[in-house]
């Protein structure tokens, strides 16, 4: 029942829009909005930063930064569940798992050990595109949020027609792009011994 309850939660998050999703966090939870009034309405750190402690500071930004996060990382969640979970079903009737379970390994070694090793991979094909979707949907919840970050600055790029900007950035999702297929790349070889890099 659990299980099946959050899979239900996990397909309505996915099903909504990162801008709705902030606009109601924002209604629901900022202080400018109607019922909870326990985290800033916008901006990086609060005005009075700079008399704070280091620690305080750090504190301050996780609390200006926890909804932007929220909203900018439930959709990657609920993606990348429902692909671990067909993964993971796709591998649990393998003739490996039958093996395992014969030898009268514990359930909990046959699913961890040797089931999300290979359910993992389906996982792992997506790392390549979730960086520079990273920096692509930002756009939305750094404007929603008011946060001085690249998506905001290329929005404000794209605005005043500032081209050099615009292909910086470019340049710079380009590259995040080629840093996360090679960070799948080297995890495939460290989940799946058969593939050797020589």
């Amino acid at each position: 029942m659990l299980f099946r309850s959050l899979t239900v939660s996990l397909f309505m998050l996915y099903s909504l829009p990162t801008f709705f999703a902030g606009t109601v966090l924002l209604f629901a939870f900022s202080k400018g909005g109607s019922y909870f009034h326990w985290f800033p309405t916008g901006g990086f750190e609060s005005l009075n930063s700079f008399e704070l402690t280091t620690l305080q500071r750090i504190g301050d930004i996780a609390w200006h930064m926890f909804l932007p996060l929220v909203c900018l990382t439930y959709v990657s969640l609920a993606s990348l569940s429902r692909y671990a979970r067909t993964g993971l079903l796709d591998v649990i009737h393998s003739d490996y798992i039958k093996t395992a379970r014969a030898k009268g390994l514990p359930e909990s070694v046959v699913i961890l050990k040797h089931g999300v090793r290979n359910g993992l991979i389906p996982i792992l094909t997506l790392l390549g595109s979730i960086l520079p979707t990273v920096v692509g949907g930002s756009v939305i919840i750094e404007v929603i949020f008011n946060l001085p970050g690249i998506g905001f600055e290329a929005y404000q790029a794209v605005l005043l027609r500032d081209y050099n900007m615009v292909m910086a950035i470019q340049l710079i999702s380009a590259v995040m792009t080629l840093v996360g297929l090679l960070i799948s790349d080297v995890l495939y070889a460290i989940v799946d011994p058969r593939i050797t890099y020589e």
